[in-house]
């Protein structure tokens, strides 16, 4: 550690033969930005992700499926072959499409739970790091103040003796 400076750190690097000074504020400002980057990450139901457009599509396709009684879906650009009318009675069907909604519904809560989870986690995890390094510091700050006590201890003895020789010659 630099001497009177403490929010600097010499961190070896593996990439180099050298040292290479950290300033401890800039590490927690990306620490900061990292955790509101994740936090930014939250699900918003008005903005659907990638991923859950291409899970609504997929569910659209698989609905198809089970409106047409299994059969394979029809290309746009190709007449329907006709074809007996559904297997399905029309209750069948919106039973089917409502337990269809109600699974899309409970794997989103699912979904959204679990996102709080790994926020909270994260921010855990973020806080146990920097426990950690506070941790090391502490240690460092005993080490060094117990260097400085054996030091002063030499002294003293030093003293002493100097004072022992002068009092009996």
């Amino acid at each position: 550690m630099i001497t009177g400076c403490p929010g600097i750190v010499v961190v070896p690097l593996l990439s180099h033969l050298g040292s290479t000074p950290i300033f401890l504020g800039r590490i927690r400002e990306i620490r900061r930005q990292r955790d509101a980057c994740i936090i930014q990450r939250l699900y918003f139901p008005e903005h659907p992700t990638d991923d859950e457009r291409v899970f609504a599509a997929t569910s659209a396709y698989v609905a198809q499926f089970y409106a047409r009684g299994l059969a394979s879906p029809q290309p746009s650009h190709v007449a329907p072959a006709p074809r007996a009318a559904s297997t399905l009675a029309p209750e069948a069907e919106s039973s089917i499409q409502a337990a269809m909604h109600a699974e899309l519904r409970a794997i989103r809560e699912e979904r959204d739970r679990l996102r709080c989870e790994l926020v909270d986690s994260r921010a855990e995890v973020a806080d146990y790091r920097e426990l950690q390094t506070e941790l090391t510091r502490a240690r460092a700050r005993v080490a060094h103040l117990d260097r400085e006590m054996a030091r002063l201890s030499a002294e003293l003895d030093r003293v002493h003796k100097r004072a022992r020789n002068l009092a009996h010659p």
